[in-house]
């Protein structure tokens, strides 16, 4: 399945319950989708006013699109992996300290079942993983952040990443980040509502 495809799992049907290791990289891969989709799209189709329709009919526009999904992807990603461990470090106890390298696994894993995206270097997915590492390393040294906080300083990738010319852009980043803001506190929510906590852990640090 297509990373795109998974953005149809994320907030539909009602929340599905999360109980295992396979569970959460699901909802971290389908969240972050969603969270770079939306973003983009939603932005691209305000920006153009009453012609999106014919902008978004657009060959070049579509394959611009396509490469901006992408490029914001890791950088969501990035966003839900802290989200994620803030939620997690509460019933973690001790173990606290293992959940960035246990996420990290789960990244590298969800990654890993991707091609390189077109016209992207070949360490496209190793950047990915490494952005994500050091977002983990940095939140274990912290208290957890507010989630409305969490999108600085990534929401920046994500703005750099718009498939328009920056000269149209420039006075935008405010609705950038403050769409991602809104967007991960959703997600926050539903993971909240969702998660078994004590399954999902003693699944996710179990040693293989």
């Amino acid at each position: 399945m297509g990373l795109w495809d998974s953005i149809g799992r994320a907030f539909g049907g009602g929340a599905r319950r999360l109980e295992t290791r396979d569970d959460l990289a699901d909802f971290m891969d389908s969240r972050s989708a969603f969270l770079a989709q939306k973003c983009i799209v939603e932005f691209c189709r305000v920006r153009s006013g009453v012609y999106w329709q014919k902008l978004f009919s657009e060959k070049e526009f579509q394959q611009e699109l396509s490469r901006s999904r992408w490029r914001s992807y890791p950088a969501a990603y990035g966003m839900i992996a802290e989200m994620v461990e803030g939620v997690l470090r509460a019933h973690a106890g001790v173990r606290r300290l293992e959940l960035p390298e246990a996420l990290l696994g789960v990244a590298t894993r969800t990654f890993a079942g991707y091609p390189v995206p077109e016209g992207e270097p070949e360490t496209f997915w190793s950047d990915a993983a490494a952005l994500v590492a050091e977002v983990l390393e940095k939140a274990k040294g912290e208290a957890a952040r507010p989630v409305r906080r969490i999108p600085k300083p990534l929401a920046r990738k994500v703005f750099d990443a718009l498939p328009l010319h920056k000269d149209i852009v420039t006075d935008d980043y405010d609705y950038i980040f403050n769409n991602l803001r809104m967007n991960l506190l959703r997600a926050h929510e539903e993971f909240v509502e969702s998660l078994a906590p004590e399954a999902v852990l003693a699944d996710l640090l179990r040693k293989d």
